[in-house]
């Protein structure tokens, strides 16, 4: 059905005290223009198999809601009757210091967990825009590797179980609370990216670091985005354990300035930051430093003690776009960057900003203006650069002529039957993931 019938909704409506039908309370689930009929607010794993059982039994299509930092990535829905919010399921579930391991309920977020975890001197090495609201679940979910992926890696990484609910209403585990388990089938790391298209992710359980004794980040100034990227890519040479290695626009640099980065300025930018023991992070930036002024950036470093707000400003940069523009994504090899900057420089000349980790190949672009054709000819450009384009902040129009992920490629075929295994009727996030799953 394009949408639930009322009698669907009142149905729903009838075997739960905490849905909202609210038309202005639901506006805040909306998606690509859709707005939901209903919202379910899950506050245990029992109302989310509940939700999921009705929902199937009744062919309503759910989405799950987190943060709503992402809610715009993605194709649009196909349909859109329930939004399942799990921002109340916020929980630790078990932690345990000695183990490094943590287990925590979905709509934790990211800035409270790290919070739980400084009080022992640890913290979970995820690198994620908007950490205040962003929760573990959504996280995971989109499984995405941040600006420090390089050294960080992604979700995937540090996941080491994971509860989750299929659409039947069906709880399922993968993994377990302690590093070493390798029974089974990973289904952690098969939901992990999968945009809540396979089940709801319920709880996660992750492994942990030790804070390090030393974190430093420094900033230089550029003449230009291209003399930062270059020097990007010189700093990352250099210094292969480098923790982050940032070039930014002109814009980037002053819109992460106006969000607290006080290293900042409305100038490009070089960003470096390195952790460990203090002597070695020294050695580490000393290095980088170095190579920075042999590719042109002469000015003296900025240094700040507001690491986390100055990062997190930074970082912010990646979700910050005006509503009228479009944001690319693109993951390629490090040494492509240069020459992927001048093929996009190409194709879109009228680029606003620019963000790019010099050590493992992202890159984010914010244009004011691209049709289908454009981008399709950029992607086949890019091809032989082995560039990863994905649009993921765009307009309805724009998204459903160019599809945001791009071609499926070979895998598609094993994802569809993937999807059949876990969900048959279609009820979780119908059509926003790859390939129309």
């Amino acid at each position: 059905m394009a949408d639930a019938e009322p009698a669907e909704v009142a149905a729903v409506q009838s075997l739960f005290d905490n849905v909202d039908t609210d038309g202005a309370h639901l506006q805040r689930y909306e998606i690509d223009g859709q707005v939901p009929r209903a919202a379910i607010s899950a506050n245990t794993i029992d109302d989310i198999e509940r939700a999921h059982s009705v929902a199937t039994s009744r062919d309503l299509a759910v989405i799950p809601i987190g943060g709503r930092t992402m809610l715009g990535l993605g194709m649009p829905p196909r349909r859109y009757d329930v939004a399942l919010d799990m921002s109340g399921m916020d929980q630790v579930v078990d932690y345990e210091p000695d183990d490094f391991t943590i287990s925590a309920q979905a709509g934790m977020t990211l800035a409270s967990l790290q919070q739980v975890l400084a009080a022992n001197g640890q913290f979970l090495p995820l690198d994620h825009p908007r950490f205040e609201q962003a929760t573990l679940g959504g996280i995971c979910a989109v499984g995405r590797g941040g600006l420090r992926r390089n050294s960080l890696g992604g979700p995937r990484d540090w996941l080491i179980g994971m509860r989750m609910v299929k659409a039947d209403g069906t709880t399922i585990k993968g993994g377990g609370k302690v590093v070493k388990n390798v029974s089974g089938y990973d289904l952690p790391k098969l939901f992990a990216g999968s945009l809540g298209t396979l089940g709801a992710i319920a709880e996660v359980t992750f492994k942990l670091r030790p804070q390090p004794a030393s974190d430093q980040v420094v900033a230089l100034s550029a003449d230009s985005f291209e003399q930062a990227l270059a020097a990007s890519r010189a700093a990352a040479r250099a210094a292969p354990f480098l923790d982050g290695c940032l070039a930014l626009s002109a814009q980037a640099a002053e819109r992460a300035a106006s969000h607290g980065a006080e290293i900042l300025d409305d100038r490009p930018a070089l960003v470096l930051r390195a952790s460990g023991l203090e002597s070695a992070a020294d050695e580490v930036l000393a290095s980088a430093l170095d190579a920075a002024g042999l590719a042109g950036l002469h000015d003296p470093p900025r240094r700040t003690t507001a690491i986390v707000e100055s990062w997190q400003a930074i970082v912010d940069c990646e979700l910050d776009t005006p509503a009228d523009h479009v944001r690319l994504r693109l993951g390629l090899p490090p040494g492509n960057l240069e020459r992927a900057r001048s093929l996009i420089d190409e194709h879109l000349p009228e680029v606003s900003s620019w963000v790019a980790a010099g050590d493992s190949g992202l890159l984010f672009v914010t244009t004011p203006s691209v049709d289908a054709v454009t981008i399709s000819s950029l992607r086949n450009a890019l091809g032989p650069l082995q560039g990863r384009l994905t649009i993921e902040s765009a307009s309805v129009e724009l998204k459903r002529a160019a599809d945001v992920w791009g071609p499926a490629g070979p895998g598609a075929r094993l994802m569809h039957r993937v999807k059949e295994q876990f969900d048959p009727n279609g009820t979780l996030n119908p059509g926003r993931y790859v390939d129309g799953i």
